[in-house]
């Protein structure tokens, strides 16, 4: 069971970096006291539910950061290889600026009455955090994006595991092309099994359509370069931080040569390690023409 504890300074970015951690299959809790983390962990060791990796963010708002607290977990991580304390911190200019401009008060805030002091405040609260982190992240100067990259860097995601999922869909265009697909690729210039009267009442499921939509050159040149295409462009969506890529196939009803095209889609996405999910939109309407 992977863990990995998030804390570091308020405005560093922890609500930022739980949410990535959170789309990249962890499962996530926020504002976890300090002293309720080995508690948790050990229920969650003990639990049959299959977690395999969580992520926890604690930091200066459970206000019970004690030195005791701290050994606590330091033991714990010490005896499990699997958990792992990441600090996120910036320039006290920095964490001034990020709260002036998003008007939130800092938690410390009552205490001290002045911003500057506050973060001065928690940044000495927190120093035995920082003191045991497997790493410490800086996000003065960096976006999103780049915390993303780090985070992936950090947790040695193999490649396959960093992909975006690929969810492909096969419709008719009778019926409208499906909204927020981020491609939509027509194959009603293809041969139609419709009018092969053996083929009528099958689908792009069965091995008997997929032979004839595929027997014709420009159906297998076609298919070529439209899996080099998704081949090159799907892993630049990563650039954008964007984790899902939604692919369209259409012919006139959706049954045939659509069909045929997702489900081969699907297999040669499948087996380059992409997490893909297939779904056929019209494959049962029962249509007098494909």
């Amino acid at each position: 069971m992977k863990t990995i504890i998030i804390t570091g300074m308020s405005g560093a970015g922890k609500s930022q970096a739980i949410q990535i951690l959170e789309d990249l299959g962890f499962f996530c809790i926020d504002n976890l006291p300090p002293q309720l983390i080995v508690i948790f962990l050990n229920l969650c060791q003990q639990s049959a539910t299959g977690i395999e990796n969580i992520a926890l963010v604690t930091d200066i708002r459970g206000d019970v950061f004690l030195d005791d607290e701290n050994f606590t977990i330091k033991k714990y991580k010490d005896h499990h290889k699997d958990v792992e304390l990441y600090f996120l911190d910036a320039t006290d200019e920095v964490l001034v600026a990020r709260y002036q401009e998003s008007r939130r008060t800092h938690p410390l805030a009552g205490c001290t009455g002045n911003l500057l002091e506050a973060i001065q405040q928690e940044r000495k609260t927190l120093g035995h955090f920082k003191e045991i982190a497997d790493e410490v992240i800086d996000t003065s100067n960096i976006k999103v994006d780049e915390l993303k990259k780090i985070l992936l860097s950090l947790l040695k995601k193999e490649e396959h595991q960093s992909k975006p999922q690929v969810n492909i869909y096969s419709f008719g265009f009778k019926y409208a092309s499906p909204a927020g697909a981020d491609y939509v690729f027509d194959v009603r210039f293809l041969p139609n099994p419709f009018y092969k009267k053996e083929l009528r009442g099958l689908t792009g499921k069965d091995q008997a359509v997929r032979d004839y939509v595929m027997s014709f050159p420009q159906a297998q040149e076609f298919y070529t370069k439209l899996l080099d295409l998704l081949e090159f462009v799907i892993p630049q969506f990563t650039n954008v931080s964007k984790n899902t890529v939604e692919i369209a196939i259409g012919c006139t009803g959706g049954q045939h040569r659509s069909v045929t095209y997702a489900c081969l889609l699907d297999e040669a996405l499948r087996a380059r390690g992409y997490e893909t999910r297939l779904t056929h939109r019209d494959i049962t309407k029962n249509q007098i023409e494909d």
